[in-house]
């Protein structure tokens, strides 16, 4: 609302609401940018020879990608993703009117357990690392 003076009379003057579709589209492709950092993470930790070279091509674009490796692979690919679903999300869910309670509840939780999967203890087990058969000095494990 835009309130407008005039003497002293307020006279309030609508201005066009938002749709609540557009707050979803923004949840969910921040998540799903998330999302694929995480998995080009996850990937990049399960097959470093082949992740890496892919993931600092992806990243030569950004100022002194090399000093900081396959991290800028890492979020280029989150930032593609966040961008183009968020056009596209944009564009189509934008458009409409959604509960926002339940997108709010869904983007909390799904944050949750990206952080919970990205803890290493957890990631380790999802990926099965190390299966190795026992490699501690002295035999022990």
């Amino acid at each position: 609302m835009i309130f407008n003076m005039i003497g002293r009379e307020h006279k309030v003057k609508e201005t066009k609401q938002r749709k609540t579709g557009e707050i979803a589209a923004i949840l969910l492709s921040v998540w799903l940018g998330i999302a694929a950092t995480t998995l080009t993470h996850l990937w990049s930790y399960y097959n470093p020879l082949h992740a890496n070279a892919i993931l600092l091509n992806w990243g030569s674009w950004i100022p002194s990608w090399w000093a900081i490796g396959p991290y800028t692979g890492k979020e280029t690919a989150g930032l593609v993703v966040w961008l183009g679903t968020w056009a596209i999300l944009h564009w189509t869910l934008g458009r409409i009117e959604v509960k926002l309670k339940p997108w709010t509840i869904g983007f909390a939780v799904a944050f949750i357990v990206n952080l919970i999967i990205l803890w290493p203890t957890v990631y380790h087990a999802i990926l099965w690392w190390p299966s190795l058969p026992n490699t501690l000095p002295g035999g022990e494990g």
